[in-house]
């Protein structure tokens, strides 16, 4: 995989990139038309949909590591 499409999926990358589309969303900007509200909306459930499933994953591995601590 190409790194910046890597870097694209990460957790960091993704959580910087969902909190930038809430401040714009909330701060509610005149020059916004609904379909950039709609857009960055969009945007947003996709990156959320990253960082949940790269938090599901990192979960997965601290149970896996505890288990295996515990045997």
């Amino acid at each position: 995989m190409p790194k910046k499409k890597a870097e694209h999926n990460s957790f960091e990358y993704s959580y910087k990139r969902l909190e930038e589309i809430l401040e714009k969303l909330e701060n509610q900007d005149e020059e916004n038309s609904l379909e950039d509200i709609l857009n960055y909306y969009q945007e947003g459930l996709n990156f959320l949909k990253i960082c949940r499933q790269k938090l599901s994953e990192a979960e997965l591995k601290i149970e896996k590591i505890n288990t295996e601590e515990l045997k």
